[in-house]
């Protein structure tokens, strides 16, 4: 599944230790937009960035890739960012931000 992402800024990350398993944890997000076809924003939120893509993630226009998988908290099916490609904005000489295979 595809969407058009505008990453806005990315967020600071959470740390802390995990009270269940005292293993300690990292938690990356970005404030960004779902952009529509007609290139409007639709919806803004906080994206959860996963492991592979941290330090690889920097404000700009994406087309993001996503897939679903369980999360085990709650066992809800969700889906989750697996790969992000730069798309350059109308007007704008090449892109920002770099890229991910997904």
């Amino acid at each position: 599944m595809q969407s058009l992402i505008q990453i806005f800024k990315l967020d600071e990350v959470k740390k802390g230790t995990s009270k269940k398993t005292g293993n300690p944890y990292e938690i990356h997000t970005a404030q960004a937009a779902l952009i529509d076809a007609a290139g409007n924003v639709d919806t803004v939120g906080v994206l959860d960035i996963p492991r592979d893509l941290v330090g690889k993630v920097a404000p700009g226009r994406f087309s993001g890739t996503f897939a679903m998988k369980t999360n085990f908290q709650n066992g809800r099916i969700e889906s989750v960012l697996v790969g992000l490609t730069p798309v350059p904005v109308k007007g704008e000489r090449g892109s920002s931000g770099t890229s991910s295979a997904a």
